[in-house]
């Protein structure tokens, strides 16, 4: 699913990567140091069907995310990506299709 992420103002990788064992996955000196500098503006990190291509939705600011896995991890919740979420909510996924509107105006 997609997902808000924070990259980090020192190196460009996602601030997760300085966490926990996360760090030994990457040969980059700064996430392996553990020590992000996050930019407090979210991106998008957009993910699609495999196969189809078929865009995903967004996982909700806060929630966890591949729970009992090795991989598991919690979604930001910071106010910029609650922000961001609810304005990709409201149809500015850049793969969103359009909003259909029936004759009744809904």
């Amino acid at each position: 699913m997609s997902v808000l992420v924070h990259l980090c103002l020192g190196c460009g990788h996602q601030s997760a990567w300085h966490e926990g064992g996360n760090g030994g996955y990457t040969p980059c000196r700064c996430c392996r140091a553990g020590t992000a500098d996050p930019d407090p503006a979210p991106m998008l990190l957009p993910t699609s069907t495999s196969p189809g291509g078929i865009p995903e939705p967004l996982w909700e600011p806060g929630t966890r995310r591949n729970v009992g896995t090795m991989h598991a991890s919690r979604v930001c919740g910071c106010v910029a990506c609650h922000e961001a979420a609810l304005r990709i909510s409201r149809r500015e996924h850049p793969f969103a299709a359009p909003r259909l509107v029936g004759l009744s105006g809904r």
